[in-house]
């Protein structure tokens, strides 16, 4: 698996402009890739757990968006249980 391996182009993003490369949205992941190999501040064992970090908090913010989609969706069922309690 290559270092950049289930990694997103977001995630790319993130990691090239921590390494201090420009990036906007017309670059492909291929270019991010290179651009993030060719960087002068890029070492490879610091990337893959710059990247590894990265993709994780992604993870992470995408649970708990997730959680609090469900808890919307859920409350007004748990309102109407109580509701009907009462009467």
């Amino acid at each position: 698996m290559s270092l950049f391996g289930g990694a997103r182009k977001c995630d790319l993003k993130i990691l090239a402009e921590e390494l201090g490369e420009k990036v906007d949205d017309r670059h492909k992941l291929k270019d991010m890739e290179k651009m993030i190999l060719a960087s002068k501040e890029y070492d490879e064992e610091c990337a893959k757990e710059w990247l590894n970090t990265i993709i994780n908090e992604g993870k992470e913010k995408e649970e708990i968006q997730e959680y609090r989609r469900q808890e919307e969706i859920e409350e007004p069922k748990r309102q109407e249980e109580i509701e009907e309690r009462k009467l």
